[in-house]
């Protein structure tokens, strides 16, 4: 006959792996793949911008208060222009090709230039 402790090893050890199976089996659900989320098409805000063509800051670094900004277009521009922390320091529109910036203290920004759909972006350092 078998030892005593033989037995109660092996019972625990088929107790152990019936109770392992019974709970793999309970986990188990069938995978679905929604297709339909896969296809779908990206929002519109999701959509890249293309950067502005040929777009120029000079002088960069601003000394004077005032820097000038071209485009190939030279349409009018919404400018936005944030702080190291991201902070916005100033948001305004422009019809030609200057920008005072002579309310800012010396630093260095970050300059968002829109045109139409075109958005470019560029370091700003003021002195």
């Amino acid at each position: 006959m078998w030892p005593m402790k033989k037995i109660y090893l092996l019972i625990l050890m088929l107790g152990f792996l019936s109770a392992g199976h019974s709970q793999e089996k309970q986990t188990k659900t069938p995978y679905r793949t929604n297709y339909r989320a896969l296809v779908t098409r990206p929002k519109q805000d999701t959509i890249p911008k293309k950067d502005i063509e040929e777009l120029r800051l000079f002088p960069n670094p601003v000394t004077d208060g005032m820097v000038v900004i071209h485009s190939r277009k030279n349409l009018p521009k919404n400018v936005s222009i944030y702080d190291v922390l991201g902070k916005e320091v100033l948001r305004t529109k422009i019809n030609g090709k200057t920008l005072n910036v002579s309310s800012l203290n010396a630093g260095v920004y970050i300059i968002k230039v829109t045109e139409t759909n075109n958005i470019s972006t560029r370091k700003l350092v003021i002195k």
